[in-house]
């Protein structure tokens, strides 16, 4: 085995075009690159983190003071709740007026179904929508005592936009992280037909690190697509095209490394041809 010649950090840029970096990868690293797959997304969610909490930023400044600003004074007291406002009393969205929330605890609205506002609070209970057929109910039976106004809403709008970035992150990545193990592994198992095809023999432990490497391009496209806020209809395809290409480019640049005179040839696996192995 020769030395290795490159590093994790070069896959990123040479992993379009470098047939040197699948060969190196394939013959003379071990391992399985997940450290790498794990250090490649961590970096590949950096800005869509700071988008988001711009936009939650953004939000909390100039959106949600328009709908906390219409909050009563709200309390509950051994589960019944009350508020001192003429009712039913309508908490609306600012750009489209349409009534967001309803409170009534006289009785005189006791359901959303003849309304398109997401929750009802009532004496003893709110009512939301879970979807557009199903809704929930939370009663207030086991509250004691409980008041909830504008100073309190921002207060806790204030936390959840300090919390939201360092929660959400690490979430984020531990999901995406075992999608694209589970994505490597099946695609090494593709790429073992491909070797079949291009008439080499590679182990599986080095398919998955080609399967690693070959994926890299499209985690990049996708990340930069993405940002630019493109939207296609089956553009997984398209990533799968690439990933495909790539690791099909990777298990011949490796085949050829083993057997240089050999051209794009498919035909046995490499078991039937004794005299090269």
């Amino acid at each position: 085995m020769a030395e290795r010649k490159y590093s994790i950090l070069h896959i990123p840029a040479l992993s379009f075009f470098s047939k040197d970096l699948y060969r190196d990868v394939g013959l003379n690293w071990r391992g399985t690159c997940f450290g790498y797959l794990l250090l490649l997304l961590a970096v590949c969610w950096i800005p869509w983190m700071i988008i988001m909490h711009k936009s939650l930023a953004e939000f909390v400044r100039n959106e949600a003071p328009k709908m906390i600003s219409q909050v009563p004074v709200f309390t509950i007291k051994d589960g019944i709740a009350s508020i001192d406002e003429p009712q039913p009393y309508y908490i609306t969205t600012p750009d489209s007026n349409e009534v967001f929330v309803i409170i009534d605890t006289t009785g005189t609205v006791t359901s959303l179904a003849d309304s398109n506002a997401y929750a009802l609070i009532t004496k003893t209970e709110a009512i939301y929508r879970e979807n557009e057929t199903q809704t929930r109910t939370f009663s207030f039976a086991n509250i004691k005592d409980f008041t909830l106004d504008q100073a309190k809403l921002n207060k806790w709008l204030a936390t959840f936009q300090k919390l939201f970035v360092p929660l959400m992150y690490p979430f984020a990545l531990a999901f995406s992280y075992g999608y694209r193990i589970i994505q490597a592994l099946i695609y090494a198992a593709v790429g073992l037909l491909f070797a079949q095809g291009f008439k080499t023999k590679i182990e599986y432990p080095a398919m998955l690190r080609l399967a690693v490497v070959a994926v890299t391009p499209a985690i990049i496209i996708n990340t930069v697509v993405t940002l630019a806020g493109v939207v296609t209809c089956g553009i997984w395809l398209f990533y799968l095209a690439i990933a495909m290409a790539y690791l099909a480019f990777g298990v011949k640049a490796v085949s050829e490394a083993q057997y240089p005179d050999d051209g794009l040839t498919f035909g046995p696996p490499p078991e039937q041809f004794g005299d090269r192995m």
